[in-house]
């Protein structure tokens, strides 16, 4: 599960894991975005529901999910 930690480690950990996950299973490329959110928590799970309507659609793949998780989670550097 990831929540809302602004601190890229635990997100990349994340990320690695539920990548493993889907090549170990065989997860086919339609449908990792929506397994990957159902294990968001948190402020990631809030933040997922407000942008979902306007992020999901065909070209709405698993890199761009994860860029803009990212992109919200990864501290701003100055």
């Amino acid at each position: 599960m990831y929540d809302e930690n602004y601190d890229p480690v635990p997100l990349e950990e994340w990320v690695r894991g539920i990548e493993k996950i889907f090549t170990m299973v065989e997860v086919p490329e339609e449908k990792k975005v929506n397994i990957g959110t159902y294990y968001l928590t948190g402020e990631a799970n809030i933040w997922w529901n407000i942008v979902k309507g306007r992020l999901v659609g065909p070209e709405f793949t698993l890199s761009k999910f994860l860029e803009d998780l990212r992109a919200k989670f990864y501290p701003v550097v100055v």
